[in-house]
């Protein structure tokens, strides 16, 4: 048994960063109405820092161009770019982005009828590959939501943007994050929940209205605390 006791020491003697995990750090929103472009301040903090953020807006004719932040350029998530006619969203990401508060930006081709956005900042998250595989849906129902696959040891975003009639609330085992009614148009909001093999993600509205959603899983950093089963694994391994 003395295998045991010594893997019982190693373990209490690792590192306390070993056992860091992915966690939001900070969350913020704002809207606009005909503009441009849309800018508000976050605050971020913390180290191996990871920042997402949703881009929703009510336009056919225009498009989000690209999100900076701290006067850095942020990179689009592939794949999770969502449109339903009118009602689009999509996420971006950066790694490591500056500390402090600063500016989120969000620039337009055009004038845009509404034009919303939610930031979500994490401590502890992945410096190589920030986020996975995007997942997004359309439709027109009460209840928007999407899948992706995602781990134990991540934490699924989601933001979704839907016609404004109705009360819109978050779906089960998630955390809501933003939700607002824009000008009028458009209702935007955003969540959080613990990832694992598949996530799915959903809003519940009181009425049918067209939404469309997008959802991703951001990683944390390597070497993050290790999860109860590799901890079991530790202590009986011969």
């Amino acid at each position: 048994m003395w295998y045991r006791a010594l893997a019982f020491a190693a373990l209490l003697l690792w590192p306390a960063s070993s056992f860091a995990a992915l966690a939001v750090d900070a969350v913020s929103s704002s809207a606009c109405t005909s503009c441009t472009s849309l800018t508000w301040s976050h605050t971020t903090s913390g180290s191996n820092r990871g920042l997402t953020v949703g881009g929703h807006y009510f336009d056919s004719d225009s498009a989000i161009t690209g999100i900076t932040y701290a006067a850095v350029g942020m990179t689009a998530v592939p794949s999770s770019f969502a449109d339903n006619g009118d009602y689009s969203v999509e996420q971006y990401s950066l790694i490591a982005p500056a500390t402090g508060a600063n500016n989120v930006v969000i620039s337009a081709s055009a004038t845009m009828t509404e034009l919303n956005g939610g930031a979500i900042s994490f401590t502890d998250a992945n410096q190589t590959t920030l986020v996975g595989t995007a997942g997004t849906a359309t439709g027109t129902s009460t209840t928007p939501s999407v899948t992706v696959s995602s781990a134990a040891d991540e934490i699924v975003v989601d933001s979704v943007t839907i016609a404004h009639s109705g009360t819109f609330s978050v779906g089960a085992g998630q955390t809501q994050r933003w939700n607002a009614i824009s000008a009028g148009w458009t209702k935007y909001a955003g969540s959080t929940e613990p990832g694992a093999a598949t996530t799915p993600m959903s809003w519940n509205n009181s009425a049918s209205q067209a939404w469309a959603i997008s959802a991703v899983s951001v990683k944390p950093v390597a070497g993050a605390a290790p999860t109860a089963s590799n901890r079991m694994v530790i202590g009986v391994g011969k």
